[in-house]
């Protein structure tokens, strides 16, 4: 490889790790957003007041909070796939420059599958089976479900 693709490659590489960070912290930003904006909703809902003359009022919130958990699973979503592309871009270039062996994402990618991955210092490490799970997916479907079925009820239980 020239000497100015290998730089070139070098320059894509960390504007894609960048990418990745960026977007991941995004997601989290997200998650904080959708999460509070849920729980304002449910905080305006128990405000009203008591009767049938506020159902209307809660009926509409009830709605907005179930459009706002339906855009939050669909940001969820599209996140989990972005950060799966600039981790394989990055997975492809690191190929590329010909560093499978120590590439910090080949190494992720083998200790998240829980095989053992040999540290550049000479330590092995695994990562155990039970910690295999996706805290950024699973914590947001389980977030997204949660608000769900809270708005569902709370729209049901008015007819």
């Amino acid at each position: 490889m020239q000497e100015l693709d290998q730089a070139r490659l070098y320059e894509e590489y960390r504007a894609a790790l960048q990418t990745y960070v960026f977007e991941g912290t995004a997601f989290w930003n997200r998650i904080t957003a959708f999460v509070l904006l849920n729980s304002a909703l449910l905080v305006a809902r128990n405000a009203l007041p008591a009767g049938h003359a506020a159902d209307w009022m809660r009926a509409g919130v009830g709605v907005l909070g179930l459009a706002a958990v339906l855009l939050w699973g669909h940001t969820a979503l599209r996140a989990h796939y972005l950060l799966a592309f600039w981790i394989a871009l990055l997975r492809d270039i690191e190929h590329r420059l010909g560093m499978e062996q120590n590439a910090p994402y080949h190494m992720y990618d083998a200790f998240i599958r829980a095989r053992p991955v040999q540290m550049p210092g000479g330590e092995t490490m695994r990562l155990p089976r039970l910690a295999r799970i996706n805290v950024n997916d699973s914590t947001s479907l389980a977030l997204t479900l949660v608000f769900a079925v809270v708005w569902v009820i709370s729209i049901v239980r008015m007819a």
